[in-house]
């Protein structure tokens, strides 16, 4: 699958301590793995670890490196990340590109004719037969979130 463009501005998301970081061992947010990611990161899980940091009393990513807020995979970085604050979300049988509404620059910038345009290209690139056999086959990236934002359908 063909990297995706960034959203967020460079530098921001390393001033951040929102995403990496979840609430629960076995929080839905997790990153979930696709198969050929399976293979090169996490031979043995299909979605990422989260590690224990009682410091701050919460769980992060194993690839998150919490001296610097950097990913210490970035260059290779699961699609579900590349994707964040984007999500493929689960609305009963509907699949959705949605938004994470907790996410502090989407908060400040979903107004902006670049938002817009970033939304056509992720509609561009989820109606792509390619993508589309990738996401049918790898249905653990599509899950139920709360408070997202739904954007528009995905039709498998």
């Amino acid at each position: 699958m063909e990297r995706l463009k960034p959203f967020i501005v460079q530098g921001y998301c390393l001033h951040c301590q929102g995403c990496c970081r979840f609430a629960e061992q076995e929080a839905v947010w997790a990153p979930h793995l696709l198969e050929d990611e399976q293979i090169r990161l996490a031979p043995h899980t299909k979605k990422i670890e989260l590690r224990a940091n009682p410091a701050q009393g919460n769980f992060v990513c194993q690839f998150l490196n919490q001296k610097d807020n950097r990913c210490k995979i970035y260059g290779v970085h699961p699609f579900e990340c590349q994707l964040y604050p984007f999500l493929i979300s689960r609305q009963g049988r509907k699949i959705y590109l949605s938004v994470d509404l907790r996410c502090p620059y989407m908060k400040e910038n979903t107004d902006l004719a670049r938002y817009k345009d970033y939304c056509a290209y992720l509609n561009t690139f989820f109606n792509s037969p390619d993508v589309k056999k990738i996401l049918k086959a790898n249905p653990q990236v599509i899950q139920s979130y709360g408070n997202v934002l739904d954007i528009f359908e995905i039709v498998l």
